[in-house]
């Protein structure tokens, strides 16, 4: 059998992939409320049950990781930390040894 080339090595990449998203399953058991309460939301979205909890749970998803990825801070911290970076403090005696050292022990790449 001769080998791949790679546009059909890459189809059969995309297939498998689809192949495995529709094949991987996340199950909960909602109490009798949640579940009246889920249909309810899905009947006025016109969506069913089923996309609606996808649709439902991928936005709270992604609202979890913006809101872990973002820095929320006061406006003291805030002013600090501008601050730090717009007007960085001088290097002490022990970082100015620390980078002549790192200068002598760490070889860089090409």
């Amino acid at each position: 059998m001769a080998p791949l080339s790679k546009s059909e090595d890459d189809r059969v990449t995309e297939l498998a992939s689809r192949v495995n998203r529709t094949r991987d399953r996340a199950q909960f058991r909602p109490t009798a409320e949640q579940k009246e309460l889920l249909v309810q939301a899905a009947t006025l979205t016109g969506q069913t049950l089923s996309d609606f909890m996808r649709t439902a749970v991928e936005e709270r998803a992604k609202r979890v990781i913006a809101d872990h990825d973002r820095i929320t801070l006061n406006e003291r911290s805030r002013k600090t930390f501008f601050a730090a970076l717009t007007n960085p403090p001088r290097p002490n005696d022990r970082l100015m040894a620390l980078a002549d050292r790192y200068a002598r022990e760490v070889k860089t790449r090409p």
